[in-house]
């Protein structure tokens, strides 16, 4: 199983939005648990142990738990260097194990205790153990409500002076949902610090405003911040008129957001000066850091420790600061030169140029913010957790996002599946690519190494609408805020000017939007309405005459007509007697009546003063200037609004035989990186996927006596590394026993060294693949296709980042060119495409259960009426996993 809590190790958050790194024991946690221990009181000591041992003998227990084993094993909790919790299982019998674990009692409260839980549990699942056991005094309240309250499920039996606690320790997924509502409480509660701060200190304040401390405390002061703000500087009594203080332990009172200006050479040294202060939040805008390399990586590292060791949240560092509209709050703490209008968008930016560009554009279209965050090198505070803290916040309506990487990518589809039902999520990613530049050897490696599809694939299942620029990001935004989702495809186009009509139809077309067929009934109106001379098929085109009242009762004649879905509007000024803003005004008034039967319009003005933007008060139509632009955003618009019609599904789970793969795997570790053709079909046979009768032999003359026992044979060879058969000649199909030992003889001769021939039942049906491969950025990637010896040539694939649902699977195999192939294609048999997905998914499943497979080619997959057999298979080993 894949890590879907926090893995062997990993970081956690606390419910008031602190982080503990969380690792297995070792044998030099002797002094550290030794301490965490005897740091406990006397009632502690026995609620956990049911009586108090003595020092001497909480020492020889310390020293049990330093040893790991496959009956045994711990973890520990650590804030900074300090063991701040300790959990461990022992195993009792068959598949259950006694369970215990102590927290510090300063951190007790904190839910530290649960997620001690919960990441032994995630260990113990995976290593067989299926029950948690412990017993417990009777009045130890505590501990049965961590438990209780730990999302998994509970039997708690009531015993003579004790209670028995029995827990599975299966993450289901509403497990799973219940430790993400947990974390999302714990990352309001950090980013609070960020966002609502009750007091900011610029450690870096100068009165010169073109310096970046300078500037960024005169942004605080101007914008009318609400809290108190403090300057920092060695020098200055006072800067811009309040009173500043040499160091930030001199300011006299509590400082809940620190922002550092300050030479990087002194970064870390302030930092510690904030931990000490007790400062909840740091925004570094100092440079200097991973993003220069060398020794800038230890550097960041060191302060990232530091806000460990002080329970302290990091935004930065390299970053340009953050912003807060809010009329409560008003925080401007970025040095950027414009400040924003307050707005219903929240934007998250890897880069502080486009940050920049952002914020300079944001007010000319008349859009506005929410909140703003420059995330530098995403040391601590990343898209994942701002992303998750504006799911419920009610002044953001809409999420914008620049990614120039994606940090737990496994995450982040988990948060942006979520949050995408509620509010649209808007991306623009560059720098971001699969597995680039990593060798690969099989197909599946090829096409995803080269094809840069995994963004796409991740923003595609998680309902993220990708734009391409600033421009139409805010396009996009204009009409995702101000107009309806439609409820298909079909477009209207109403225009004065027949060429734009037809040149709006054809890039309509290129988006995947229908051109909407009028009714009848809709068609006798508009000519009733229309002159003559107009055109009332789709587009409709009202010839330069059209007046006010034309386009008014267009617009609301074709809002009327169920077979469309929604409506471009088109003014051309220059054909047009009537004003603009007459136009305008007909255009807001049908606008409003269309919006009120769901269907939006957008509006395509020409003129010498045309721009992108928005018109009306009460009812906002988005304005744009190209054709092309309309129907770009049209066609992501309607994309977006069928992904949020899709029913959310699980994961499909199969019976299989784990332990026997479990077994499988483990052998090759460390002997071989390829598995053999018996091991990856027996791998396969452990997961429910079919594969032809096959027998593995050493010699042409056990191949001439296997290929007797099933007729017509495939032949392929076998070589440490002969991983593309087909090009070495390794390959021979619908052979008889004679020609297959003579093919064999030949292959020894051409091939030289052969582990073994694998003699295969012939398969029919359409040639499919189904492939694996793992991408630095994303993990795992799952791809299907057309398959055989052109796959890499042909690239018809579809890609998806794991796990999919049965719903992705479908979707995957449907937009191949190759379904069609499937479906029966001239006449021909139509396969079982049933059997093709379901081999998918369990492929998906295998991988998901073993993340010790990182490259994994079935190619191909014989598709036909009766079933999908994969034909060859070539499964890939972590080394040293």
């Amino acid at each position: 199983m894949r890590v879907k809590l926090y893995g062997l190790e990993g970081e956690a958050y606390l419910k008031d939005g602190s982080v503990v790194r969380l690792r297995p024991v070792n044998e030099k946690d002797y002094e550290g648990l030794k301490d965490l221990y005897l740091s406990l009181s006397t009632e502690s000591l026995k609620m956990r142990f049911s009586y108090t041992p003595s020092e001497e003998e909480v020492c020889k227990i310390v020293e049990s738990y330093l040893v790991c084993s496959e009956d045994e094993f711990g973890i520990v909790a650590l804030l900074g260097d300090k063991i701040v919790g300790h959990a461990v299982y022992r195993k009792t019998s068959g598949d259950s194990a006694e369970v215990g674990f102590v927290v510090r009692e300063e951190f007790q409260g904190r839910g530290l205790g649960t997620i001690l839980l919960g990441a032994l549990a995630e260990i113990a699942e995976k290593r067989g153990i299926k029950i948690f056991e412990a017993d417990v005094r009777a009045d130890n309240y505590a501990i049965i409500e961590v438990f209780k309250e730990s999302g998994f499920p509970v039997e708690i039996t009531p015993m003579e002076g004790k209670i028995r606690i029995r827990m599975s320790t299966s993450l289901t997924e509403n497990v799973i949902e219940y430790f993400e509502k947990r974390e999302k409480i714990a990352t309001f509660n950090a980013l609070k610090h960020f966002f609502n701060p009750e007091s900011v200190a610029v450690i870096g304040a100068s009165r010169d405003v073109e310096k970046v401390g300078g500037r960024t405390f005169y942004n605080l002061l101007t914008y009318r911040f609400n809290g108190v703000a403090y300057p920092v500087n060695r020098a200055a009594k006072a800067i811009m008129g309040v009173r500043a203080y040499p160091t930030i332990s001199e300011v006299p009172d509590e400082v809940e957001l620190a922002v550092l200006s300050v030479p990087v050479k002194y970064a870390l040294e302030v930092a510690e000066e904030c931990g000490k202060k007790g400062v909840k939040a740091l925004l570094v805008l100092t440079a200097g850091f991973a993003e220069v390399g060398g020794e800038g990586v230890e550097r960041q590292k060191k302060l990232v420790e530091i806000c460990r060791k002080y329970g302290m949240r990091l935004i930065g560092p390299n970053c340009m600061g953050i912003i807060n509209t809010a009329p409560e709050t008003r925080l401007l703490a970025t040095f950027a030169p414009t400040p924003p209008n307050e707005g219903s968008i929240a934007f998250a930016s890897q880069s502080g140029a486009v940050g920049l560009a952002l914020m300079d554009r944001v007010n000319n279209y008349g859009l506005g913010l929410s909140y703003f965050v420059s995330l530098g090198n995403s040391a601590d505070i990343t898209s994942n957790d701002l992303i998750e803290f504006w799911e419920e916040d009610g002044r953001t309506k809409l999420i914008m996002l620049y990614q120039e990487s994606i940090p737990n990518p496994r995450k982040f589809a988990r948060l942006a599946k979520r949050i995408s039902k509620k509010k649209p999520i808007l991306a623009i990613a560059s720098g971001v690519t699969p597995a680039g530049a990593k060798a690969v050897a099989s197909h599946t490696g090829a096409i995803v190494s080269s094809s840069g599809i995994a963004i796409n694939a991740l923003f595609k299942q998680t309902g993220i609408i990708r734009a391409s620029s600033i421009d139409e990001l805010f396009s996009i935004s204009e009409f995702l805020l101000h107009q309806p989702l439609p409820k298909g495809n079909r477009v209207c186009i109403v225009t004065n000017g027949g060429g734009l009509g037809a040149i709006t139809s054809d890039w309509c077309h290129q988006v995947g939007l229908e051109i909407a067929e009028l009714s009848e009934r809709t068609q006798e109106s508009l000519r009733n309405l229309l002159p003559e001379i107009a055109s009332v098929k789709n587009p409709v085109d009202m010839t330069a005459s059209a007046d006010v009242r034309m386009y008014g009762q267009t617009l609301k004649t074709v809002a009327e007509d169920e077979n469309v879905d929604a409506i471009i509007c088109i003014f051309v000024a220059a054909v047009s007697e009537e004003k603009s803003e007459e136009v305008e005004k007909a255009v807001i008034s049908a606008a409003k009546y269309a919006n009120s039967v769901g269907k939006p319009v957008v509006y395509i003005y020409i003129s010498s003063d045309s721009k992108d933007g928005v018109i009306g008060d009460e009812v906002k139509v988005p304005v744009y200037v190209f054709p092309n632009t309309a129907a770009k955003v049209l066609g992501k618009v309607v994309e977006y609004a069928k992904w949020r019609e899709k029913s959310v599904e699980p994961v499909p789970t199969f019976e299989v035989d784990r332990a026997r793969a479990a077994s499988i795997i483990a052998e090759a570790i460390g002997r071989r990186e390829w598995l053999s053709p018996p091991e990856a079909f027996e791998l396969l046979r452990c997961f429910g996927i079919s594969f032809p009768e096959y027998e593995y032999v050493k010699t042409p003359e056990e191949v001439y006596e296997a290929a007797k026992k099933f007729g017509r044979v495939a032949l392929k060879a076998h070589a440490p590394n002969l991983i593309h058969k087909t090009e070495k000649g390794a390959v021979k199909v619908n052979l008889t026993p004679k020609e297959a030992k003579k093919e064999a003889e030949e292959m020894l001769k051409r091939i030289g060294e052969v582990e073994g021939f694998l003699v295969q039942r012939m398969s029919r049906g359409v040639e499919m693949f189904v492939g694996v491969a793992e991408d630095p950025s994303f993990g795992p990637l799952i791809t299907c296709g057309a398959g055989g010896i052109l796959v890499e040539l042909m690239k018809d694939v579809s890609v998806r980042v794991t796990p999919i649902t049965r719903q992705d699977a479908v979707e995957m195999v449907r937009e191949l060119k190759a379904y069609r192939l499937l479906e029966g294609y001239r006449g021909g048999e139509k396969a079982n495409v049933e059997a093709f997905i379901e081999t998918i998914l369990r492929i998906n499943y295998l991988i998901e259960e073993f993340p010790e497979i990182v490259e994994m080619d079935c190619n191909p997959v014989m598709v036909s009426s009766s079933g999908a057999e994969v034909v060859d298979a070539k499964i890939r080993i972590r080394r040293n996993s």
